[in-house]
């Protein structure tokens, strides 16, 4: 746990984190860092961005309804934060400074981000493929507060690279 408490930057204990799901993201993490073949160094900074709204939302202009990683790279580290929100604004995880933390292994980031709306933490991977970011959820680590209620953390897509 203490590699893992290193990892996250935080300092504080992890006995929230139930042992059988500290176990299952142990291995997860694992077999992730066993079986990804060797790749070309990848940039993973920037705002990618997910447009989750449907073709009548987009037509009729409601706001909101996307999801966000907007993300910094040094090395192999990388912090950032992750926002999203539903379609007409009706439930929204605002995330906040350093709501993702995680390091690149051959080429795959293996991040850890924690829910701003309630503070569930989801271990995930992301990839960068023709200049997209593909990101797929893998384990929730510790669920939010209160039961029930939704993190908003993207469990999957093809975020596409904003430039402004």
């Amino acid at each position: 746990a203490g590699g893992f408490r290193r990892f996250l930057g935080t300092g504080k204990s992890l006995s929230f984190v139930r042992p059988h799901h500290m176990l299952r993201a142990t291995v997860a993490l694992s077999l992730l860092y066993i079986g990804v073949a060797h790749a070309e160094p990848q940039d993973f900074s920037g705002r990618w961005y997910l447009d989750l709204r449907t073709p009548s939302q987009r037509a009729k202009s409601v706001e909101c309804g996307g999801a966000e990683f907007q993300l910094a790279q040094s090395g192999d580290r990388i912090t950032g934060s992750h926002s999203m929100a539903t379609a007409g604004c009706g439930r929204v995880n605002e995330g906040g400074p350093e709501t993702v933390k995680g390091v690149v292994v051959n080429g795959t980031a293996v991040l850890v981000v924690t829910s701003g709306r309630n503070g569930a933490m989801v271990v995930g991977k992301a990839r960068v493929r023709q200049g997209k970011l593909h990101w797929q959820s893998l384990e929730e680590v510790r669920a939010g507060e209160p039961d029930g209620d939704s993190p908003l953390i993207l469990e999957a897509g093809v975020l596409n690279r904003e430039f402004k």
